[in-house]
Parts: C-alpha cells; structure tokens; sequence
C-alpha cells in the first residue's frame, strides 16, 4: 500500500470517528507529550500511557506530531517513530544493536509501530476487541546515525521542538448481563443484532460446555451464530470459539477451553434477512470441567495434588486428543521483595520460612508448573528471570563429593504469560496445538539454564518444565482409539451429573481405551511412547524474579538508570563512549581507545596555541589582554580535559559546569579586549570599557552561553567602537592615521582566519569530526590573535582622540 493509498484509509477512519463520536465511539483520554528527543538509547523516548476499559469492542488510537518553532527560522518536517503494546513498555531496538543473548521474546502481544511526520496529519492504530487494560506508547524522533549529526551554533538554525498527541476512542458494548455456571438464562434477539453476555471461570476448570436449547428461529434466517472469548468481547476477528447453529436444529452443545480466574464473554447473532418484526428466542445453560484428580502427591513436602492438563483445544473446533492428557504439579509462588524498585523473586513458601533454597524434586512420568503474578504499572519496567539448575547429587557413601548428573537427563521448560505451555520432546512447547521452541534447555553440558524478559507484561505467569530420560520411542496412536476416545470423553462429559464426576471423564477414558490391545500405542506423552518401566528422576534449583536493567546492572561501559515518564517507572542502561544495547556491550559505534586519547591529545593540547598569543599581547604592553589569553589557555584546556575522553580518560579539576563557563567566558572576553586593542581608544575609556563589558558578558554567560546573541554583542558592539575610533581619527589628521603593513595585510588576513575559524565551529562540526575542527578552531583563534592583535608602532603616535 503506498503512501496516498494509507492517507486516504486514515482519512476515511477519521472521519468514520468524528460521525460517529455522539453515537458509539467516544473519547476516552488525550495526552500530549513533552518535547521529543532523537533517539540515541532507550532513556530518550516518551511514554505515552492509554488504558482502555471494560467491554471495548473496537478501540482507535490516534497519533498527530507537530513542531512548536522558538527562532526566525522555519521548521522542517520531522519523522517520528511510535511503537506500542499492551500490558508492558514495548522491547524495541531502532538503532539496530543486538539484544543480549539471554533475551527472549516472551509475549502473547504484539508491538505495533508507525511512522508519522510532525505536520499535524493524523494517524491510527485501530485494534477489534482490544484486551483491557493499559498500553503503553513510546515515541522518538527518528535515529539516524548520530556520528552525522551536525553540532551547529545556537542561533544559526532552527530552534525547533517537536510533541505528539495521543487520542484513545473506544466502542464498548453495553453492560452485558452477568449468567452463572449451571443457571438456566433466556434470550430473546432480533436479527442482525448482537447480544453478549459473560461468566465467570473460577479455579481450577479448564473445560467448558455451552447448552444451547429450544432454539426458535426468526422469519427470513437460517443460522444463530455463537462466538467466545477471554477477558473481552469477541468479534468476527477475534474470538477463541466460533459456532454456527443451522436453522434445521433446536439445540446444540458447543464445547470450548476456558482460563481459570477469568471473566468469559459471549455474543449471539441471528444472521439472515433484516427483519425487524420477529425475533428468536432460546435457552443456554454453561457447565464447567476439571481435569484436577485427588490423587495425593509422592513429594516430601507433599505440596500439591497431581493434575492432569489437557492440551488438546484449538480455536475453531472440539478435537479431544489422548495423547495430550498431561500429568503435571502444580506450585504457587510467593511473592518476596524489597523497597528497592525492581528487586523481587518469586519463592515457594517453605523457602520464605526456612530461608533455604528448596529444590524440586521431579520425574519423567509428569511436568511441574510455577504461577505466579506480575503486578500491573510497578513491576514492569524491570527485567524478569527464569533460571534452571540441576541440584548438585551428592555421594551416598560416607566419603563426602558430587557426582555428575546422567547424561541423558534433560529438561526442556517453557515459560508464558496467560496460558500453561506443556513442554515436549526434544525442545518444544506447546500452547493450545501451536508447536513453538522452547526458551529454555537444561542437560549435562549446562551448569544452568537462564533467560531474560525485559519488562515483562502484567498478569499471571505460568513456569513449566518437564525432565525426559534422553530417550524417545515415537508414538503410533490409530485413528480408530482417537475417535474412540473423543466420542467417550464427550458422551461422558455430557452425562455425567455433578461436576465431581466430570473431572474423572478424561483419565477414565483414556485408562480404558489404552486397555484396548490394538491401542496400547496410544499412552503417550507428546510425541513419545510412554514406559513406565523407564522413568528418571532428578531435582532442580530455580531462581525467578525481577531485577533493574541486567541483573541490576549494565555492562562495565554503562550505567542502569530509573526513568520516569507519564506515570510510567522503568529501568534502562545508559551507556558511555558510544557503547549501545540494552547493556551497553554492543561496540561497533565506540570510539577505539587509542582513539579517545588522540581526541583528549587535541582537544587540550590545540589550547597551548594561546601561549604564543600571551607571550606577544606582553611583548605588545597588552597585559589585560595578555592575562584574558591566558585564562582561554587555562579554561579551555582543563575543560576539554574533563568533557572529552568518552568518561573513559578524563580530568576534572573541579565540576564542568564551572570549567565550561569560564572556557566559555573567556572566549567571549578576549573577543572584547581584542576589539577594543584595535579600536586604539584613549586609557581611560579602555580602562571603563574592559570593566563594563567584563561585568556586562560575564551577566549573559550566565543566562545562556552558548546562545549566539551572546558572541554578537561583543562584537558588533566592538565593531561600532573600532569604527567610530578609526572615523574619528582619519577625521582629525585626513590621512592614512595606521601602518600600511597592518592595514592591507595583518587585518586582512587575521579576519579571514577568523571567518574560516567560524564557519568550521558554527556549520561543519558534526559528532564524528568534533575534535578534528574544534581543535583547529583553537589553532585558528589563536593565530589570529597573534596576528591581528596591534604592535606598539601600528597607529601613529599623535593621533590621540
């Protein structure tokens, strides 16, 4: 789609808003942000926090950039990067440096980015049945690479600063009404008309059956269409479970997987011909199912029930699977932290009484599961981690030592926000029939197993993992038992009176449709046949929680910093020397260190070139002059000694604001006494000019010293004195009143100097030449000086005013 065919679909959305504003879509909130950086690290963006509330069925985001302009100079248009995501600030690296190699990307949601330029078009991030809660946006002005950026004088180019508007219109449905599990409810609805509904899913059901019975269809159609989903209204783009009841039916029964602790929505839709004079009507009745067995637990601590998860539900049809009936344990974490921002872990609760790290002990025969839950706003500016470790095995002689972990063990875990991934067989994860790799690899060869997720979104987060024995007999289920044991878990699950009885309909059939002889192939554990007559066992140590930046820290070429912005707390490296990354380890734009001294070597030894200048404004009887060079000298060079050097190799006599204005003071001082040695004035009115204009240019060095006003008052104002001076004198004796040699060359060539000196400070400076020309700058200013500066014999000695 190119650029005019995107403007006119966001054109057309706009105004689909702005009609539709008093009617369905409504403003919720509109931020505007501060001034926008060009992004150079992750500290340089602005959040922007939107939140959308419940029962949104469509949800419209609208950005608009535009530049406030603060000098003569127009503005140009500016591109600015936006990217956003739910539940959590968006991991994102635009200047391409590489994500450390512990980081994965752990996430249900994805990052949506757009590029919008600061001339006040508007554009949208339009999402259909959004999950509630908080996104986060961050904006930037473009990267480029900042070894171009051009270091320009203030005052000589735009003074432009650029901000961003963020507009959340939201189209909720009404209040939708509340039903219970087993409570008989009743619709009536008329045709092309949405109706929904939600119920709440406790703990611990994961199956759910929808009874819809004594279905009255209206005049003219011929289906009833039912959606499902978690947490938020479905629609036609988004549901987890999608039916369609045919008019030559009166009842039927949709089954669909639920999320424990969550609210359920549903929609109900006659599709056929509009007609307002009938309406159907029928009944529905929710049951919900558990596989969770009341089998006690073999573990020492005996901390949990044995659970069997089925993993088998996909989104578009019913489809029972024996091979995916899943023993696991189940362990809550609680939650230990301190006051500091960021630092907390999650650790089971005989951990937080002893004090000792309990390890977990584990066969081949189940996988074990860890929830625990990341707060919404406080928790997710850190960096979550998830480490693995075999429990060292210890001798059980009396001779003390270790013994190495057998070396077909090995643990494959997964670990998801929101849903229960299975770890399988040989390093995969499964989440509702999608097959991904898993982020985490434990066997002989690794003492652990770590992965990173930075800012980790809210909500509850499932640990998974699972210890195979190295050894994978592929499992041959037939059609035939498949079949079998769909029909058998539904006829069951469908019959069975209490929920009690429900819970027992998966093991039951599958125990029985293995006793089959030709289906002993089907007792499987993923894609592998299980034997009972070979399981392992092993413990493990585990380590989850949260820390600031990487393990609290950066890489030794940066620093982890806290930023706050619209609200939002996050943590993020700010790295030295050019160094990049999320850790500051990425070094293909960092200055080499032979090069660091080099550009310290120039900086500060370009500045002795003021000595010979000192040296002749003495031998000249220009001693205020001769003292304000030597202070350049002095400024310039412990300044540079503390700026430059990439914070790697410097020294800061004392703190650099103070160096930098006395670099900066001085500079413009000697600018002043310069003009004022050539204007050639009477002692007296020297001696008050140097007093008031030290005090004048000392006042506006304060204010701002790098302002341009700042350097052209001195010299225009010393330009009107040498002008006036000079007019004054060839009016008093009507001739030539200086030497020749100082008039047609040393001006002339001194000024040129000075003009090359300028237009190299002022328009060529970029980051990556800084110390080539602004050390040049100082040879230049400082030859200048020598030059331009009068001898005692230059104007004739009876020309007095």
């Amino acid at each position: 789609m190119g650029m005019t065919d995107k403007y006119i679909v966001y054109s057309i959305l706009a105004i689909f808003i702005n009609q539709t504003a008093s009617s369905n879509v409504t403003i919720t909130s509109r931020t505007v942000t501060s001034y926008l950086e060009q992004y150079k690290s992750y500290k340089d963006i602005i959040m922007i926090h939107l939140k959308i509330p419940q029962n949104t069925l469509f949800a419209s985001f609208k950005f608009t950039a535009d530049e406030t302009r603060m000098s003569i100079f127009p503005c140009k248009t500016r591109n600015v990067s936006l990217y956003m995501k739910y539940g959590a600030p968006p991991v994102v690296n635009p200047d391409g440096s590489p994500f450390p190699k512990a980081f994965k990307n752990v996430t249900r949601y994805p990052t949506y980015n757009t590029e919008i330029q600061t001339n006040k078009k508007e554009k949208f991030i339009n999402i259909t049945s959004p999950d509630p809660g908080s996104y986060f946006v961050i904006a930037f002005l473009a990267y480029q690479d900042p070894k171009y950026n051009a270091i320009s004088q203030q005052g000589l180019r735009a003074d432009c600063y650029s901000n961003v508007e963020a507009s959340l219109f939201v189209n909720k449905i009404d209040n939708p009404l509340i039903v219970t599990h087993e409570s008989m409810s009743q619709l009536i609805a008329h045709p092309s008309e949405s109706r929904y509904f939600k119920f709440y899913v406790p703990s611990p059901n994961d199956q759910g059956i929808l009874y819809i019975q004594n279905i009255i269809f209206p005049d003219n159609v011929n289906k009833l269409l039912v959606r499902l989903e978690v947490n938020k209204p479905p629609s036609e783009e988004v549901h987890h479970k999608q039916e369609i009841i045919y008019s030559n039916t009166t009842h039927s029964r949709v089954f669909f997987s639920t999320s424990s602790d969550s609210w359920h929505y549903i929609e109900y839709k006659f599709e056929g011909e509009n007609d307002e004079t009938t309406s159907g009507n029928f009944t529905f009745q929710i049951k919900f199912i558990s596989n969770e067995l009341p089998e006690e637990s073999t573990y020492y601590e005996s901390l949990q029930n044995e659970t069997y998860f089925n993993n088998s539900f996909s989104k578009t049809f019913h489809n029972y699977r024996i091979t995916d009936l899943v023993p696991y344990k189940q362990y809550e974490l609680i939650r230990e932290a301190t006051s500091e921002t960021f630092l907390f872990s999650f650790e089971l609760e005989q951990e937080l009484e002893s004090k000792v790290a309990i390890p977990i002990n584990m066969t081949s025969s189940h996988f074990s599961l860890m929830t625990f839950k990341i707060r919404e706003g406080t928790d997710v500016g850190g960096t979550l981690q998830f480490i693995l470790a075999f429990k060292p095995r210890t001798l059980k002689n009396k001779k003390f030592g270790f013994i190495n972990e057998p070396e077909n063990h090995v643990v494959v875990a997964c670990i998801r926000r929101g849903g229960i991934e299975v770890p399988t067989w040989p390093n995969k994860c499964i989440y509702n029939s999608i097959e991904s790799s898993s982020q985490l690899i434990l066997n002989k060869t690794t003492e652990n197993s770590t992965i990173l997720i930075p800012y980790p979104e809210s909500g509850i987060w499932y640990a998974t993992f699972k210890l195979f024995c190295g050894e994978c007999v592929p499992c041959r289920c037939p059609e035939s038992c498949q079949k079998q044991y769909e029909q058998c878990v539904i006829d069951c699950e469908l019959s069975c009176p209490e929920s009690e009885d429900c819970k027992k309909c998966t093991t039951n059939c599958s125990n029985y449709i293995i006793e089959i002889y030709e289906c002993k192939g089907c007792d499987c554990e993923g894609p592998c046949l299980k034997d009972k007559n070979s399981t392992c066992n092993t413990s493990l140590i585990f380590d989850i929680g949260s820390h600031a930046c990487i393990f609290g820290q950066c890489s030794r070429n940066g620093r982890c910093i806290f930023v706050v912005s619209d609200g939002v707390v996050f943590s993020t490296c700010s790295c030295m020397n050019k160094y990049r990354g999320w850790d500051c380890s990425d070094n293909t734009q960092a200055t080499p260190y032979y090069m660091v001294v080099i550009e310290l070597l120039l900086l500060v030894f370009s500045n002795l070139m003021f000595l010979p200048a000192v040296y002749v404004a003495f031998k000249r009887k220009y001693y205020i002059e001769g003292v304000t060079y030597f202070f350049i000298c002095f400024f310039s060079t412990f300044y540079h000694a503390c700026d430059a050097g990439e914070n790697l190799l410097n020294f800061c006599l004392v703190r650099l604001s103070a160096l930098q204005f006395g670099d900066f003071f001085c500079a413009i001082l000697a600018i002043w006494v310069t003009l004022l040695a050539i204007a050639d004035l009477p002692q007296l009115f020297t001696s008050m000019c140097h007093m008031v204009g030290a005090i004048i240019l000392a006042f506006c060095t304060t204010i701002n010293k790098t302002s341009l006003w700042v350097f052209a008052l001195p010299v225009f104002t010393g330009l009107i004195i040498i002008a006036i001076s000079w007019f004054m004198k060839y009016r008093k004796v009507e001739q030539r009143f200086a030497n020749r040699r100082y008039l047609f060359y040393q001006i002339p060539i001194g000024v040129t100097l000075v003009v090359v000196g300028l237009v190299c400070y002022a328009f060529l400076q970029t980051e990556d030449n800084y110390k080539y020309l602004h050390s040049f700058w100082h040879i230049l200013m400082a030859v200048a000086l020598i030059i331009i500066l009068p001898k005692p014999n230059t104007f004739l000695p009876e020309v007095i005013l």
